[in-house]
């Protein structure tokens, strides 16, 4: 066979995994607090890198957790987000609550 004519397979990999029905089962015992911590898990573990099979279960297990009816979809948004850039500042800024000790005037 010449070079010419030859043709270099690839592998192809097809994933048959049920990702969604994994999220499933694995979100299946816990309750809303448990949901709403694991949904900050996720959303910080999705903005860093990672394989391509570890995000594809990532996000079933993300869209699995939106799809509940009983959560906060604010709260939920929230925790996607972050706090807001006021909220950040509030929080510790140098002139939060009252700087100075109020005295009584004798």
């Amino acid at each position: 066979m010449s070079r010419e004519n030859y043709t270099r397979r690839q592998a192809r990999h097809h994933d048959e995994r049920n990702y969604h029905g994994d999220a499933v089962k694995l979100i299946r015992g816990l309750d809303k607090y448990q949901l709403y911590e694991l949904y900050e898990i996720v959303c910080e573990k999705l903005k860093r890198g990672s394989t391509e099979k570890r995000e594809k279960e990532l996000l079933a297990v993300k869209k699995v957790i939106e799809d509940r009816k009983e959560l906060d979809t604010s709260r939920l948004y929230r925790s996607r987000q972050g706090r807001s850039e006021m909220a950040k500042e509030g929080a510790r800024g140098e002139k939060a609550g009252r700087t100075t000790v109020h005295r009584k005037k004798v």
